[in-house]
């Protein structure tokens, strides 16, 4: 197919109306909840009152944002399932599982009202910044590749400029997320998800039937990068390795792409807002698992558009290959049908990105803010937080702005973050010889591994993409990605054993801190349980 599909949509008007309907209504919903915001727990924790549907959706949206679903339908149209194990395969089979088994529960028992007072009471005020940055840039990252899906869908069905689309954008964000919090926005968040399943649910028979039916695309599915379309795995060398590496390299580049999310989005500050915010600890836990089998079960549905749609053959070059699901939107489905899912993107991008934004303002100004003037109360912290909701959001539509891949973005944050403050993270819980010392050590010793072995694997992914667009050109975006990812596995496990190691040999010098809850109070754990011992046993149950 030419190129010439990519072309504002003959339903562009009723985009542009219904568009305007519904940011008048996310902007409503901000409003009328306005009125139950009167500290920070308010704003950021809806009141600790979600409860399990609300938990559900919520958690989800974070993930199956409309950015992760755009992103994933490329990937997959470029690569087949080699290309999104990174999302959703490795968030819905390893992130989502190991937080409800592992860290829901005892962080709702903890009454944290951010990750960052996790490790703050656990290692130390140092260790706890040291996150703080770290997630800073995480999240930024995140909603950054959001708002780069925002742009796209707009600029591609309407028309309207992507610089004005993103601006938009993040006006109404700040709107409904200074106004609303976490309540608004878990509101929100329920609405996109219901919608954005339906029409994805609705959408996959539309595509199949041009493929010639499940049947026919399951026996003759192809990808851009002409490999195995549903190799979860490795395959031979003369078939492709893993995304056409093999050795040493394809081995590192394969695990990293099952835990720079997988692990790396076990302490994401968004996600785990959710657990913090729970209505009990429980809650929490069936929440989590809950939102995994139900990501798994939706997040494939691009995956499988994406493949169909170059099975069917759309041909689109290596830079504009995220636009596909749109694409499939306009081409395969009914107007109306095409309108209403290219609406429901935009919402879940509004809602993903509200939610980013203001998990960002808490940590600066609950954390940050706290620390400078520990005897502040909770409606100065609120008041910080709603200055910085505004200046966060510019910050990070600017960087949407001038960075343009939507999936590496997302999944540039977990990365990070895989390298420096997991190991802390792990260990803290599950180890209580692990000290601060050790933290620090592992936090430091990760940034220097990952850059030494991203200058050591860089000439070895250059040489790996030469004339991928131009004959005797090395595809430089493709060569630096490929070796941040693969760097992850050298760095993580020098991290690990930095973890180990140092806090072994400081235990003298660096007494290990118990885990305890907000009030300091020593957590005792049964197994994977955890409660304090003169807990009120209702906010167990």
């Amino acid at each position: 197919m030419e190129e010439s599909v990519i072309q504002v949509f003959e339903t562009a008007p009723w985009i542009i109306f219904f568009a305007i309907v519904f940011f008048l209504f996310i902007i409503a919903t901000g409003f009328f909840f306005s009125k139950k915001i009167g500290t920070t727990e308010d704003l950021v924790l809806a009141g600790r009152s979600l409860s399990l549907p609300y938990l559900v959706a919520s958690a989800v949206a974070t993930y199956i944002c409309a950015g992760a679903v755009i992103g994933a339908a490329g990937a997959a149209y470029g690569a087949g399932f080699q290309g999104v194990i990174f999302d959703p395969f490795s968030i819905a089979l390893i992130t989502f599982p190991l937080i409800a088994i592992f860290f829901a529960y005892p962080l709702r028992q903890a009454r944290y009202i951010t990750v960052v007072d996790y490790y703050n009471i656990r290692y130390s005020k140092t260790m706890g910044t040291l996150y703080l940055i770290i997630q800073s840039l995480s999240i930024i990252s995140w909603f950054g590749g959001q708002l780069v899906a925002f742009g796209i869908i707009i600029s591609l069905t309407t028309g309207v400029n992507m610089t004005v689309a993103v601006i938009i954008a993040t006006l109404i964000i700040i709107i409904v997320t200074y106004l609303g919090g976490l309540w608004a926005l878990s509101r929100v968040d329920l609405f996109a998800v219901i919608f954005l399943i339906l029409t994805l649910l609705i959408m996959l028979p539309f595509v199949m039937n041009q493929v010639g039916g499940f049947s026919s695309f399951f026996a003759n599915a192809e990808n851009y990068a002409e490999l195995p379309t549903f190799a979860l795995w490795p395959v031979a060398e003369e078939a492709g390795g893993y995304l056409w590496y093999t050795g040493i390299f394809g081995l590192f580049y394969y695990l990293s792409a099952w835990i720079a999310f997988g692990l790396g989005g076990l302490n994401c500050p968004v996600a785990l807002q959710r657990a913090l915010a729970a209505k009990s600890s429980r809650v929490a836990r069936q929440g989590f698992a809950i939102s995994g089998a139900i990501y798994l079960l939706i997040g494939v549905i691009p995956v499988l558009v994406g493949i169909a749609m170059y099975t069917y053959g759309v041909d689109l070059p290596v830079d504009q290959q995220e636009m596909v699901l749109p694409l499939a939107a306009e081409l395969f489905l009914p107007p109306w049908l095409s309108v209403a899912f290219i609406l429901t993107l935009v919402v879940a991008i509004i809602s993903t990105v509200g939610d980013s934004v203001l998990t960002a303002a808490t940590i600066l100004g609950h954390n940050v803010y706290g620390y400078y003037r520990p005897q502040s109360t909770t409606e100065e912290q609120l008041k910080v937080i709603r200055i910085l909701i505004p200046v966060i959001a510019i910050v990070g539509m600017i960087i949407a702005l001038s960075l343009g891949n939507v999936y590496r973005l997302i999944i540039f944050a977990g990365a990070i973050v895989l390298a420096t403050v997991i190991a802390p993270y792990i260990f803290g819980f599950y180890w209580k010889k692990s000290n601060n010392y050790g933290s620090i050590a592992a936090f430091f010793s990760g940034i220097v591994s990952w850059i030494v072995a991203f200058l050591i694997f860089l000439p070895y992914t250059k040489e790996a993409n030469m004339g991928i667009i131009v004959e005797g050109q090395v595809y430089m975006d493709w060569a630096l990605w490929d070796a941040v990812f693969m760097a992850l596995i050298p760095a993580f496990a020098v991290a690990v054993a930095a973890q180990i190691g140092i806090s072994l040999v400081t235990q003298k010098s660096d007494p290990a801190k118990p885990l305890a809850d907000v009030d300091g109070r020593p957590l005792e754990r049964k197994g994977i349980t955890f409660y304090s011992e003169d807990e009120n046993m209702r906010n167990i149950k």
